[in-house]
C-alpha cells in the first residue's frame, strides 16, 4: 500500500459515468491474445489529486509497454474537480465505498478496454526503474501469479509482501472479485501474497523501483485519508479479522478455481 520511458499510450479519455520468493525469469510476455501485453493500473485515490497526478506523470516516464491507469473518485471528495481534470486516466465516480470495493469496480472496466494484465497501486508510490512495468509482467513467466518489486520499506516490512503488485486479469474474473468484497482497505497484499503462493508463482523483483511514500517511512503527512486507512484501529481490526476469515475458509476454494 506504488509506477515507465519510450512511448508506452495512456489512454486519455476520461470514463465519468514459510515460501521463500521466487527469482524473477526473463522471457518476454505476450497477452492471450497475442499481442503485447495491456497493463491497467488501479489506483483509486480520495483528497490527493496531486499524488494521482505525480503517479501519472512517474508512469509516463517510466512504463515501456502499454499502460492504462483507472481511477475511482468519490461523489464527496471535496478535490473531485481536480481530479476531473486531469489527463492520462480513466475516471469512474460514484459514492464513497472505499479502497477494496474500488478496486473490484475498476477491474472489470479494465477487462473490458483489453487489459489483460492488472497492477494493485495506492496514490501514494511513485515508480521509478525504467520499463518496471514489463520486469514484472516478463517475471511472471505467463503463468497465473503475482510479481511485486521493491517499495523502498522492505526494512520495515516482510520482503514478501506485494503492497503494490501486478497480476493477470483472468484471475479476478475467475473469481469474481480482485479484492476479497469483505474487505475495506488493509491486508489486501496478505491476499495477493496468499493466492501468488498458492499458485506457485510468487515473484519479488527487487530491481523494479516503486517507492512507496508513506507517513509510517516520514516520506508523507499523515492526512485524512490515511487517518480513515491505515491509520484508523477499528477498519484495521476488521480488514485483519476478514482477512484471516477469507485465508482459513475460503482461500482454499479461490485456488482450486485458479489452479488446473
Amino acid at each position: 500500500d506504488i509506477p515507465q520511458t519510450p512511448r508506452r499510450r495512456v489512454d486519455p479519455a476520461h470514463s465519468c459515468h514459510g515460501h521463500r520468493p521466487q527469482s524473477p525469469r526473463r522471457r518476454a510476455q505476450t497477452s492471450p491474445q497475442g499481442g503485447a501485453p495491456v497493463l491497467g493500473i488501479l489506483v483509486p485515490s480520495r483528497g490527493r489529486p496531486g499524488n494521482l497526478r505525480r503517479l501519472i506523470d512517474a508512469i509516463g516516464a517510466t512504463a515501456t509497454g502499454e499502460v492504462r491507469i483507472y481511477t475511482r473518485v468519490d461523489d464527496d471528495d471535496p478535490t473531485r474537480d481536480e481530479y476531473l481534470a486531469l489527463e492520462g486516466v480513466h475516471i469512474t465516480t460514484g459514492p464513497r465505498i472505499y479502497y477494496g470495493p474500488s478496486l473490484n469496480q475498476l477491474a472489470p472496466i479494465a477487462d473490458a478496454d483489453g487489459c489483460d494484465h492488472l497492477a494493485m497501486f495506492g496514490d501514494d508510490v511513485v515508480p521509478e526503474t525504467h520499463g518496471w512495468d514489463r520486469l514484472l509482467i516478463d517475471a511472471l513467466d505467463g503463468r497465473l501469479g503475482v510479481a511485486y518489486g521493491s517499495d523502498g520499506l522492505e526494512h520495515k516490512h516482510a520482503r514478501d509482501l506485494p503492497t503494490h503488485y501486478v497480476t493477470q486479469t483472468e484471475i479476478s474474473r475467475r473469481l469474481g472479485w480482485f479484492a476479497p468484497p469483505t474487505m475495506r482497505h488493509l491486508f489486501l497484499d496478505n491476499v495477493a501474497r496468499d493466492l501468488g503462493k498458492g499458485l506457485g508463482n510468487f515473484v519479488y523483483v527487487p530491481e523494479a523501483k516503486i517507492r512507496h511514500l508513506h507517513p509510517w517511512a516520514g516520506l508523507a503527512e499523515r492526512d485524512q485519508t490515511y487517518r480513515e486507512g491505515g491509520s484508523n484501529k477499528r477498519v484495521r481490526q476488521a480488514d485483519e479479522l476478514a482477512y484471516r476469515r477469507w485465508a482459513r475458509h475460503q482461500l482454499p476454494r479461490d485456488l482450486a478455481r485458479l489452479l488446473p
